[in-house]
């Protein structure tokens, strides 16, 4: 059952440099889609075209709705048009503090950043963003002096776990990560790990953008490998022993 279909995705930066060069996959309900390249191949790119974040010159995003129902396209689509049109789709940037949380507001406000603007009333309303925070606080251990200190002033890891948290717990879809693991130490990591799969088990479709080629390998059900904003090649149903077969398509020279 496909979630998102991505045909001819051509995308250029501001100094009309090609980022993202006629990208074309499926994603699917139930699976971990890996994406693996060298830095700077256009990883950043695709997810951030997907939410509705970066320019795209062409080619098509297409959401599948989990009722069979007639595909929607993405493209031209600013992520509060996304969710208006239905469509729940969660997006964990690389950038953490600058894209993803805001770092002088503590857990709570950034909870309410995810719903804002969903209701109508002039009151904001504080209950639920509260217990939305107390519940990601506990289930997966944030350390933070309270729920208004600063995200800002927590270790990576803690923040890491404030934003993947604030993104799962809106259902969604669909769920971006980028470098969801990077400076995190091990059991913040394993953390993440297991909230990833978790999500695939409840029909999820997952798309993981990571570096370390061993957790791709154990992860994902799929792993596309990008090389210079195209793609090199896509392993199915990826093993360790598939280590340097995927190595090879990130140079190009294997894809």
């Amino acid at each position: 059952e496909k979630r998102l279909v991505i045909e001819g995705l051509t995308a250029y930066d501001e100094l009309g440099v090609k980022r993202l060069d006629d990208v074309s996959f499926t994603i699917n309900a139930g699976e971990v889609l890996g994406i693996a390249g060298v830095a700077g191949s256009g990883q950043r790119e695709l997810l951030e075209s997907i939410a509705g974040l970066y320019p795209v010159a062409s080619g098509h995003v297409t959401f599948y709705p989990p009722d069979g129902g007639k595909g929607k396209e993405l493209v031209g689509l600013d992520p509060m048009k996304i969710r208006k049109s239905g469509i729940s789709m969660s997006f964990v940037p690389e950038d953490r503090l600058g894209m993803g949380l805001v770092g002088s507001m503590g857990m709570t406000d950034n909870m309410m950043l995810k719903s804002y603007g969903k209701g109508h009333s002039p009151i904001v309303d504080r209950k639920a963003p509260l217990a939305l925070a107390e519940t990601i606080k506990r289930e997966l251990g944030v350390v933070t002096p309270d729920l208004n200190t600063p995200v800002s002033r927590l270790s990576g890891g803690n923040v890491q776990k404030v934003l993947v948290g604030r993104e799962i717990a809106s259902a969604p879809t669909v769920l971006l990560t980028a470098y969801a693991v990077r400076g995190l130490d091990i059991n913040s990591s394993y953390a993440i790990y297991d909230l990833v799969t978790k999500q695939k088990e409840k029909g999820v479709a997952v798309v993981f953008v990571g570096e370390d080629l061993d957790v791709l390998l154990e992860l994902c059900d799929r792993i596309l490998v990008l090389c210079g904003g195209k793609v090199s090649g896509v392993v199915e149903h990826p093993t360790p022993a598939d280590k340097n077969r995927v190595g090879l398509m990130m140079t190009k020279v294997g894809g």
